[in-house]
């Protein structure tokens, strides 16, 4: 598929109109949130050295709370996006600093007195393949993401108990498919109109059991990183998009969604435990009926089971070393799915692992400060090929923010990732991707990220290999 050029100057006049009016809304206030952001907000409560003694005095009183909140402050960065929204988000506050829509900053306001809080952002991506596939194509994909998330705790007195729903809207052109390439180079093409995630959520335990049900996704809730939001590609953003080919119900929305209840358990400040089930509806996951199509059996049986391990290091607010995860998991469904080389035949089930992990391993300005180089590594592995695609998978990379000192937030990122296609498949799942990235932050709520990806192993190309350069638009409205 071709983008336009109608559309193409229509994304790029937005960017220049949207970088234009932020420009005009204050340097000098957007250069101070842009000094503070996005590191721990938990640091952020003393304002002035004149409020010393309240402030320290609040401080005291919060420290609990604080403890508790590390771990989901660490995975939930933007509270304020509700694309790929982490169920850790939900009780995350965020200042209206962070969004651009400040035209509609009173009316969010009084929404969030009576406990609810909308949230949205815009992500647009233009590519092209410089080099590789029949012919040079130049895509466009964009996705408008809402969220709702509803305090019961305000609304009904009902402590800890709170809501969530999602919808998006989506479109554009998918690069990946002109190049028939197995790893997606971007993750916006969801064309039309879904129902995300729609969810109840109650925290109890001081909060660190939280129990999930509803339509959820399994992706937004196991087997990530925080660093694979620093990424373009669908290969690592927001997880291992193995693990979603191999079977499509483990995708989140959009398209498609599933019924299912997931439960976190904080054991230790450094041991999370995870675990999730999950419907296996083909139909609603493929997005039917635009993320409506709630029935719990067409065709398909059993469920999709998954157990997570986290080890949160150095995570804790008063934590003085670097911060880093290990995350370690299993899943087993039990569904029905046609073999690869023949569709007339069927297996009953398979069992997949994953193990992933990130680590700060410098961080210069010292304890509390985000800026600093972050390596990562993660593996999947599916036990059954015959059904599975990809049944292998790894990657590795490295992200480092601050890395120009007059752009202490901005971030260049690197990754290499290898899916190494089943036996009875064909020949084109075996693929790899290099991405380099560099993610330009000008405020909390604009972020543009320039980037190239090298793909090597394409099946049915005038060449093996292609290269594919883009940009990428994050605001957060």
């Amino acid at each position: 598929m071709r983008i336009s050029f109608a559309t193409a100057v229509a994304g790029w006049t937005m960017i220049a109109a949207i970088l234009a009016s932020a420009q005009q809304s204050g340097a000098g206030s957007q250069n101070a949130t842009r000094d503070q952001a996005p590191q721990n907000q938990t640091s952020q409560t003393s304002q002035s050295t004149s409020s010393g003694q309240s402030n320290t005095a609040s401080q005291t009183a919060n420290q609990s709370a604080n403890q508790t909140n590390a771990e989901a402050s660490f995975k939930c960065k933007n509270p304020a996006d509700p694309r790929r929204r982490r169920g850790e988000c939900n009780d995350q506050e965020f200042t209206l600093d962070e969004t651009l829509a400040r035209g509609w900053n009173e009316l969010r306001r009084e929404m969030q007195r009576i406990g609810i809080t909308p949230t949205a952002s815009y992500t647009g991506a233009l590519q092209t393949n410089a080099t590789g596939g029949h012919d040079q194509v130049w895509s466009y994909a964009g996705l408008l993401s809402l969220g709702f998330s509803a305090d019961f705790e305000e609304l009904l007195r009902a402590k800890g108990l709170s809501a969530y729903v999602g919808f998006s809207w989506g479109t554009g052109s998918y690069l990946s498919g002109s190049l028939n390439a197995t790893i997606p180079t971007s993750g916006l093409y969801a064309p039309t109109y879904y129902l995300g995630e729609m969810y109840l959520q109650q925290k109890l335990l001081k909060q660190k059991l939280i129990i999930l049900a509803g339509r959820i996704a399994a992706s937004y809730g196991f087997a990530s990183l925080p660093v694979y939001a620093n990424y373009v590609t669908y290969g690592i953003n927001p997880d291992p998009f193995s693990l979603g080919a191999n079977d499509v119900t483990f995708y989140g929305p959009p398209p498609g969604i599933e019924w299912g209840a997931q439960i976190s358990y904080l054991a230790t400040p450094k041991l999370q435990l995870n675990g999730g089930v999950f419907n296996t509806n083909i139909n609603s996951a493929n997005g039917a009926n635009h993320g409506t199509d709630f029935t719990l059996q067409e065709g398909n049986k059993g469920m999709l089971v998954i157990g997570e391990i986290d080890y949160l290091h150095n995570q804790s607010s008063s934590a003085k070393g670097k911060p880093g995860q290990i995350t370690a998991g299993v899943l087993h469904s039990n569904n029905s799915f046609p073999h690869l080389n023949n569709p007339l035949l069927r297996s009953n089930g398979y069992t997949g692992a994953y193990v992933m992990g990130q680590q700060m391993i410098f961080r210069p300005e010292g304890i509390g400060s985000s800026r600093g180089a972050t390596i990562w590594a993660g593996w999947t592995y599916n036990s059954h090929n015959i059904i599975c695609p990809i049944p292998s998978f790894w990657s590795v990379g490295a992200s480092y923010q601050g890395l120009i000192p007059p752009r202490k937030n901005d971030i260049l990122s690197v990754a290499v990732l290898r899916a190494d296609g089943s036996k009875f498949a064909a020949p084109e799942n075996t693929e790899g991707m290099l991405e380099v990235n560099y993610e330009w932050i000008h405020s909390r709520y604009l972020a543009i990220t320039p980037h190239m990806q090298y793909l090597w192993g394409l099946q049915n190309q005038k060449g093996p290999n292609a290269v594919v350069a883009g940009i990428q638009l994050g605001i957060t409205l």
